[in-house]
């Protein structure tokens, strides 16, 4: 038993029990999407097993296992918004398990990865409160888990569960099944070398079911999610054939502010954004032009409606907003950031925390609503992935019992 895994269970334990006694027990009142959210599960109470009518007529936007959990928890304890809240509490808690006991035995990164982790705002919130995003979070993070060490049936099972959580979580297998079909593949002009190439390691095949999981809820719903809670979230079909580039560039902003930023800070790893330009003078160019072609015609702005009236992005927006910094500065510095998050993760060679951030990003740019949570998911998987960072824990002694860790490059 790794000491280090040992002492920080318990003291996450410690702030766990703190902040149930800090917060009433979990008994305050509900806060914003709890008034739908309870009212929901107590609804798949009635049905443990949901019937179909059911599946097709609740009235969220997310897809059900939060729901489904939070029924069975509403039928063993009560109706009580208490016990929703215990059950998110404790659903985060075994999250941090997972990040901890399954990191690298002797990575140098573990307290950042775990606390670029913890300061992200929005986890506290989601710890909380009952809402759905961490349920789809531990599910995510067990599917990297078990695809890192190669237990693939194991991965597909739970990338299926987080989008199942959360529609969009569709990107993390997505981001594994790329990774897996290109570091193998073999450009031919002969398909069989081709065919043979993506064949060679079939591991992908799980992660390409995960991905197809989403397909039962598009034919239940006959969309991504039921027509009549998209129509009152004013989220309708004409604005599905629209594609917001801004979105995908404050995105990019909250990976830099974030992921980025804390990362550099610690590490001291600079050299790579001064090299850059003159190591990829093509893709650096391409980046700049990309940008400045959003900032110009599709700059990042939130979708202000009947039912959403919070005029920002996000906080880091608000904070931007909140020092003067607005207009056309403000979507230079959202440029400045989406540049240095470009320069970090996109070169050449895709490593797995590249497609992670690219695939995440792209489906973030179809979102109804800008907000930084959308992005905490990513977030998570991007501070675990930097444990296993060649540069650091594959070079790094391992203990005796810990497996090998997936080279993450090619």
């Amino acid at each position: 038993m790794h000491p280090r895994k040992l002492y920080t269970s318990l003291a996450l334990l410690a702030v766990f029990i703190f902040v149930f006694f800090l917060k009433d027990r979990f008994t305050m009142d509900l806060y914003q999407d709890e008034n739908h959210y309870l009212p929901t599960a107590a609804l798949f109470a009635t049905e443990p097993i949901p019937s179909l009518h059911l599946l097709q007529s609740y009235n969220e936007l997310n897809t059900p296992i939060p729901f489904i959990l939070g029924g069975w928890t509403l039928n063993l304890f009560g109706e009580d918004i208490q016990n929703l809240r215990l059950l998110t509490a404790f659903t985060s808690f075994a999250l941090l398990m997972l990040f901890v006991w399954y990191s690298p035995g002797r990575t140098k990164r573990f307290w950042l990865c775990l606390g670029g982790l913890l300061i992200f705002p929005n986890y506290y919130l989601v710890s909380v409160y009952y809402y759905t995003d961490i349920f789809a979070m531990v599910f995510t993070l067990a599917g990297v888990i078990a695809y890192l060490r190669k237990w693939h049936w194991a991965g597909f099972l739970s990338l299926a569960a987080a989008v199942c959580c959360r529609q969009y979580m569709l990107a993390f297998p997505a981001a594994i099944l790329a990774f897996e079909v290109f570091k193998n593949v073999k450009w031919s002009t002969n398909p069989m070398v081709l065919l043979k190439s993506v064949f060679a390691d079939p591991a992908w095949i799980w992660y390409a079911l995960a991905v197809l999981s989403i397909v039962p809820w598009v034919m239940i719903w006959h969309g991504p999610a039921p027509a009549s809670v998209m129509a009152d979230q004013h989220y309708d079909s004409d604005k599905l054939v629209q594609y917001n580039f801004g979105y995908l560039m404050y995105a990019s902003v909250v990976v830099a502010v974030y992921y980025i930023i804390p990362e550099t800070l610690v590490t001291r790893r600079f050299s790579h954004y001064l090299s850059y330009p003159r190591k990829h003078p093509v893709m650096f160019g391409a980046f700049l032009l990309i940008l400045g072609l959003i900032i110009a015609f599709f700059p990042a702005k939130q979708a202000y409606n009947p039912y959403f009236t919070w005029p920002y992005l996000g906080y880091v927006d608000e904070l931007l907003m909140k020092i003067g910094i607005s207009g056309l500065l403000k979507q230079l510095v959202f440029g400045v950031l989406a540049l240095v998050t470009l320069v970090r993760f996109v070169s050449p060679r895709f490593t797995l925390a590249t497609w992670v951030y690219v695939l995440n990003v792209l489906l973030l740019g179809k979102a109804q609503l800008s907000w930084d949570k959308y992005s905490l998911p990513m977030i998570m998987v991007l501070w675990f992935l930097a444990m296993y960072d060649e540069h650091w824990a594959l070079a790094e002694t391992r203990t005796e019992n810990e497996p090998e860790a997936v080279n993450l490059k090619y």
